[in-house]
């Protein structure tokens, strides 16, 4: 008799408040995937402008609508109640490009001792219109804690054995970059990451993004500090440089023509949206 491997089951965390539109996008992109065992998590931050009334008729999605302290606390309630073998979060003003979930399932399928991966993302207006193609270099601790994170959390993925562990867990006390800690935690652990080279996630830049806000700068100071940054400006400039020159030498900031498909509702219906020489960085102010 053959025993064909069981397929693995992502578990996917949408922490939401007040964001029905764009949630029905992000809902799509998942939907659109072509994996067949996902599990989504809608963690709803008790919203007023209809998003319990909905969620309630999506009878494919498992939906807690509740108080929480903030979006990462919302995501660490998601994992908790979550049993898939990937974890991963999408906040609702992103999306996953059709295939990635295969494609993630694959790298893990072939790579075991790979503990996280993350891939490059496209940063795009509300109506999608593209902005940057962001091609990401290595995950380096001493980048990172002297300058900022370059994995974007709707392209990176963990296994289940991290939360475990009691390593996949959210510092909830940080309101802007517990991404930011939660990469650094894992690097200092000793835990293997890849870079999976291709684009798999969106990313909606429009002002209201937590890395837009103000108080995001002090955060990241403190989680630097916390993880051995330099506090010498001139030091973390330094870094910020060999960061530059690295992506320079990688060709990340070559300007390149894209095509992509974007999800337009919960369907999902989606339009095809081409740009010309896209740059590879952006500004968040």
């Amino acid at each position: 008799m053959r025993f064909w491997p069981r397929l693995m089951k992502f578990s996917i965390i949408t922490p939401t408040k007040n964001n029905l539109p764009k949630l029905k996008r992000c809902i799509g992109s998942v939907r659109g995937q072509n994996h067949s065992d996902v599990e989504h998590i809608i963690q709803d931050s008790c919203s007023q402008d209809g998003t319990p009334q909905w969620l309630a008729d999506q009878t494919d999605i498992r939906w807690f609508s509740e108080h929480d302290s903030g979006m990462y606390d919302a995501i660490n309630r998601g994992w908790g109640r979550s049993d898939g073998d990937v974890l991963s979060w999408l906040n609702s003003d992103e999306q996953y490009l059709p295939g990635t979930l295969e494609r993630v399932a694959d790298f893990f399928e072939m790579h075991p001792s790979v503990d996280f991966v993350y891939g490059d993302a496209l940063v795009v207006k509300e109506d999608g219109s593209l902005i940057a193609a962001r091609r990401e270099i290595r995950l380096s601790s001493a980048y990172i804690a002297n300058s900022f994170l370059n994995a974007f959390s709707c392209t990176t993925f963990f296994r289940r054995r991290l939360r475990e562990r009691g390593l996949l867990v959210l510092d909830s006390q940080y309101k802007y970059a517990a991404d930011m800690d939660l990469i650094l935690r894992l690097l200092a652990a000793g835990k293997h990451y890849a870079k999976i080279p291709c684009y798999m996630g969106v990313f909606t830049l429009d002002g209201s993004n937590l890395s837009c806000h103000p108080e995001m700068l002090e955060e990241t100071k403190e989680i630097q500090i916390r993880h051995r940054g330099f506090r010498s400006p001139l030091m973390r400039r330094l870094f910020t440089t060999g960061r530059y020159i690295e992506r320079l030498f990688r060709g990340s900031y070559h300007k390149v023509n894209i095509t992509y498909r974007f999800a337009v509702d919960e369907v999902p219906r989606y339009r095809d949206i081409s740009g010309r020489r896209i740059p590879g960085s952006y500004r968040t102010r």
